[in-house]
């Protein structure tokens, strides 16, 4: 009889690893996402490299939509939302390093190609597929939600209109 308690717990323990993710999960991923790019901002400023790389943000994402589609999102969709990503990166870094200009930074950023863009890589699959899987689970997400992810986008350098833009572009994300 003991162990019967256990396997109930086990088994209720093992349906909440495999629960669909929430929408606040998912908006605490963007945020984590958005977290390194003080440390690009950094480093890029530290080798003499430009914020803006028109070319790398097209491959990106034309990258990141070709994997969204794999996961069942509409393609065009989701272009929307990554180039929303990227604008809200891109302010992240120029703020930053606006404010390097009259303030030095002592600390050495995380490490570019062996720490950052790996994780931005992994952060951004968990995202897509995060959304595909809120999605096809039949949720959705909706303006009134835009408070709940006013106040999960933590990043000090994002302005509130940066975070509209970034959750609209979310919402208008759909399947295929």
């Amino acid at each position: 009889m003991r162990l019967l308690p256990l396997f109930l717990t086990s088994a209720v323990m093992s349906f909440q690893v495999f629960a669909a993710p929430t929408k606040t999960d998912i908006f605490s991923t963007i945020d984590h996402r958005l977290s390194y790019m003080e440390d690009v901002a950094l480093h890029k400023a530290n080798n003499g490299i430009a914020v803006e790389d028109k070319k790398r943000d097209a491959v990106v994402i034309e990258s990141a939509s070709v994997a969204a589609e794999k996961e069942g999102l509409d393609k065009q969709s989701v272009e929307a939302f990554f180039a929303a990503q990227i604008s809200a990166a891109k302010a992240i870094q120029f703020r930053y390093r606006a404010d390097l200009l009259t303030a030095q930074e002592t600390r050495t950023p995380r490490d570019l190609k062996t720490v950052i863009r790996p994780e931005l890589i992994k952060l951004g699959q968990e995202i897509t597929a995060g959304i595909a899987e809120y999605l096809d689970e039949g949720g959705e997400f909706k303006q009134s939600d835009w408070p709940t992810f006013q106040a999960a986008i933590n990043e000090r350098y994002l302005t509130d209109a940066d975070k509209k833009a970034l959750f609209d572009a979310l919402v208008l994300i759909k399947t295929q």
